[in-house]
């Protein structure tokens, strides 16, 4: 038996036949010269006002090829008066390299049937040897062919603008996101900015507090002075005075404590500068 690759069956309808100039043919050629596709046969068949048929057949089928499958569409569609031991060999080989590929025999059958009294039709059996390998492959994967076949140019376009349309939303969502996430950047930027804000008048507000307690701890303890000048207070009951302003919490326990700081150690200078005079008048005294 053959060992064929993929089998392919290509049809084509013609609603006239004074067209034909010999294109067809030359074009075929140029792909089995280059190898792409195995012409296994081509029929072509034309059926006249009367319904009869006429056909015209071609393969690059070898001597010993030809005789184990005979010729392969014109036993598959029923054109030669019926079923003969070749037309059953080259069945048998088709369901050999098809492995459920490709049209039934019902298929191809009906496919002679839609050839119109006038009309024509040009059926072409190819083998994809470019295919045999990787079809082998995909047997012994354990897989199998669901559907094949040519798109239409209105197809292609379909899917094109189905493809635009698709990149387009795709775009659309992206550009969503996009101003999302800087709606949300912005967001934040402005919770900094009003947190930073919110910091500094808190620390403004620090400050003038801290200021207002010490102009008014400076008030009060100018007023105490000024009582003590007038001697409207004894000195000695100054220290009495700051401590019910301190109770009263019109001075600052702070600002008094740096104040009684400041002060010892401005006596300690001046304790400082009393014991070196008294050292230096004793220098001074003759022996």
């Amino acid at each position: 038996m053959m060992d064929i690759g993929p089998i392919q069956l290509i049809a084509f309808a013609f609603e006239r036949t004074d067209r034909f100039k010999g294109e067809i043919i030359k074009e075929l050629n140029d792909l089995r010269k280059r190898g792409v596709i195995r012409v296994l046969d081509l029929l072509f068949v034309m059926k006249d006002e009367q319904g009869n048929v006429m056909s015209f057949q071609d393969s690059q089928l070898s001597a010993e090829e030809e005789r184990e499958m005979g010729n392969v569409l014109t036993a598959l569609l029923g054109l030669d008066g019926g079923a003969t031991a070749e037309g059953q060999a080259a069945s048998e080989a088709l369901a050999m390299a098809e492995a459920e590929y490709g049209l039934t025999m019902g298929d191809i059958q009906a496919l002679a049937d839609q050839i119109e009294p006038g009309q024509a039709a040009a059926m072409l059996l190819v083998e994809h040897g470019w295919a045999t390998g990787f079809r082998d492959a995909l047997l012994d994967a354990g897989g199998r062919m669901v559907a094949q076949g040519f798109l239409t140019p209105q197809v292609i376009m379909m899917v094109g603008r189905e493809i635009q349309a698709v990149a387009e939303a795709e775009a659309a969502i992206e550009m969503a996101h996009a101003v999302k996430g800087a709606a949300i950047l912005d967001a934040l930027a402005t919770m900094v900015e009003a947190e930073a804000v919110k910091e500094a008048a808190i620390e403004e507000a620090v400050e003038t507090v801290v200021a207002a307690e010490l102009v008014k701890t400076a008030a009060v303890a100018d007023a105490v002075r000024t009582l003590i000048v007038a001697g409207m207070i004894e000195e000695a009951a100054a220290e009495e005075a700051v401590a019910t302003l301190l109770a009263a919490g019109l001075l600052e326990a702070a600002a008094v404590e740096h104040a009684e700081g400041v002060i010892a150690q401005a006596e300690a200078v001046a304790a400082a500068a009393g014991t070196k005079d008294d050292d230096s008048t004793s220098m001074g005294e003759p022996a």
